[in-house]
């Protein structure tokens, strides 16, 4: 039987670490806000992080990113997590390696089960030095 989870929040940062004793997380760096030297800005590297908790089974979930004004797709990844217990809180890391952003602008981050989204959280991606 598979159950999609819910999330309890979504973030991005530059490196989420786990502590080696608790495994609890450290998220280090989170923003909401990235500036870039150029447009297009090639590959960024950062964190997604969400806690998600009553899942059961090995659910497919979608990352996508949005440009808002345009409703561009930037970056989409499909990938499956696996939840034993859905008491249990599961701390989802991804690493972005290769998320590029070819104009200024707010960008939507979601991630969903079966199409529906679960959890969001939005960037202002601005050229460095720009106000």
């Amino acid at each position: 039987m598979i159950q999609p989870p819910k999330a309890l929040g979504l973030f991005l940062c530059d490196q989420v670490l786990f502590d080696r004793d608790t495994q609890k997380p450290c998220l280090i760096g989170c923003f909401a806000g990235m500036a870039v030297n150029e447009f297009p800005s090639g590959p960024q590297r950062f964190d997604v992080f969400a806690a998600l908790t009553d899942g059961l089974g090995a659910v497919t979930m979608e990352l996508k990113a949005t440009h808002l004004e345009t409703e561009d797709e930037v970056y989409v990844r499909r990938l499956t997590v696996r939840f034993a217990d859905p008491l249990q809180v599961v701390h989802f890391r991804y690493r972005v390696f290769d998320c590029d952003f070819p104009v200024q602008g707010v960008y939507l981050f979601a991630l969903s089960v079966a199409g529906v989204e679960i959890a969001a959280c939005r960037v202002r991606v601005y050229q460095r030095g720009s106000p």
